[in-house]
């Protein structure tokens, strides 16, 4: 049985599977490495239809955390699949994705990688989250439902958090906050942080090639190990 990857995106109005050949290097390498790599198009996603696209709007995160949990059901079910070795990763709005839907799915993701990841739509731009939140003071109960920091609570699985303390993109305040409420909450997470980077942290080949090593070795841990990897205990 194999461990799975899903290494997703997932943001509004975006595509990560097409109907064509569209590999990456990283997910060929992956593979190579005896990982099943995944990606998604969840609802919120681009060319299946305006419903389809629109139905995230004023609630980021739930929609596409439920069609990530579907996907990793479906693939439970397949007998070259081993179900305690899933693993969810992703970087910006993949982040972001990646720590909601551990939280929302502990079970089904005992494994994550989030790099530049959006902790509160409040700590991220305007521009951006106002056209799919709306107005804070309008949708305040969905600012708090959407928010990682808001459910750290549910955070069970092992959870590595990658992010540059010059990231003018998704500020770094929103990492910094994310790890203080896990730790508020009794829960675990490792950090690695890369103080000369921008957005995705890398700010050099180098320091690109040392992302990769890193989150190869943490895929490794808990992917390849002779034991699947374990939860921490509920609260």
């Amino acid at each position: 049985r194999y461990p799975v990857i899903f290494d997703i995106y997932g943001g509004p109005g975006s595509q990560q599977v097409y109907d064509e050949w569209h590999p990456s290097g990283w997910t060929q390498w992956l593979a190579q490495e005896g990982y099943i790599i995944v990606g998604v198009n969840n609802r919120g996603t681009n060319n299946y239809g305006s419903a389809f696209m629109k139905v995230v709007y004023k609630q980021l995160g739930k929609y596409e955390a439920m069609d990530f949990a579907e996907a990793a059901r479906y693939l439970s079910k397949h007998s070259y699949v081993d179900p305690r070795r899933i693993a969810i990763m992703g970087t910006s709005y993949g982040g972001y994705s990646t720590v909601y839907t551990m939280e929302m799915y502990p079970e089904l993701f005992p494994v994550g990688i989030a790099n530049s990841a959006v902790g509160d739509w409040r700590l991220y731009d305007t521009i951006y989250t106002e056209r799919y939140m709306g107005l804070l003071n309008d949708n305040q109960k969905g600012y708090v439902e959407s928010a990682p920091i808001a459910q750290a609570s549910k955070m069970r699985g092992n959870l590595l958090l990658i992010h540059s303390m010059m990231d003018d993109n998704v500020h770094p305040q929103n990492t910094m906050q994310l790890l203080t409420a896990l730790t508020d909450a009794g829960r675990d997470a490792e950090l690695r942080i890369y103080p000369p980077g921008r957005h995705g942290a890398a700010y050099s080949g180098l320091s690109f090639r040392l992302i990769r090593q890193v989150t190869d070795a943490y895929l490794a841990r808990y992917l390849k190990a002779a034991n699947p990897p374990s939860l921490q205990s509920a609260r």
